[in-house]
């Protein structure tokens, strides 16, 4: 339960920095899907 949390903790972090960058222009919503995508598919690795 708790590396569960964390992975989900991590997620929350990332979607969040994510939203900062398209916020400011710096990445495109296309790009924060792959990035997101890519993110997800990382952490169910771990």
């Amino acid at each position: 339960m708790e590396k569960e949390a964390i992975i989900r903790y991590k997620f929350y972090l990332c979607r969040n920095f994510l939203d900062k960058l398209l916020s400011e222009n710096l990445i495109t919503k296309a790009q924060r899907r792959k990035i997101e995508n890519a993110v997800i598919k990382r952490l169910a690795e771990v």
